[in-house]
């Protein structure tokens, strides 16, 4: 009768221990799932987070082209300061040198 009580109890702890270890991971799946719709850094705040740091990306890689163009501007301007000294007043300025013509053109010849 012992051996029948003892095999009565290891199979009540084996249900009592298969119930804790499903639990337990009903708890986990259940924190899991909170975590990921419920928490501050949620699934979409994160997504949201990639699609900024997506745009941050090709911004940056837009202003890095910006800058190697201005770069070499300045490095032509440095080599060359009076052509582009001259090339300022004329463009900006709208300063000629005396006794030159200027003919106004028509706006669809003006470029962009």
């Amino acid at each position: 009768m012992e051996r029948s009580s003892g095999a009565r109890k290891s199979s009540e702890d084996y249900r009592l221990i298969k119930f804790l270890a499903v639990g337990f991971f009903l708890v986990a799946l259940l924190n899991t799932i909170s975590n990921l719709f419920l928490s501050d850094l949620n699934v979409f705040k994160v997504v949201r987070l990639k699609r900024a740091s997506d745009k941050l990306s090709e911004l940056i890689e837009r202003e890095k082209g910006e800058n190697l163009r201005l770069k070499a501007l300045y490095s032509r301007i440095k080599k060359n300061p009076k052509y582009y000294k001259e090339k300022f007043i004329r463009e900006y300025l709208l300063r000629f040198k005396e006794g030159e013509k200027v003919v106004p053109l028509p706006k669809e010849l003006w470029y962009k």
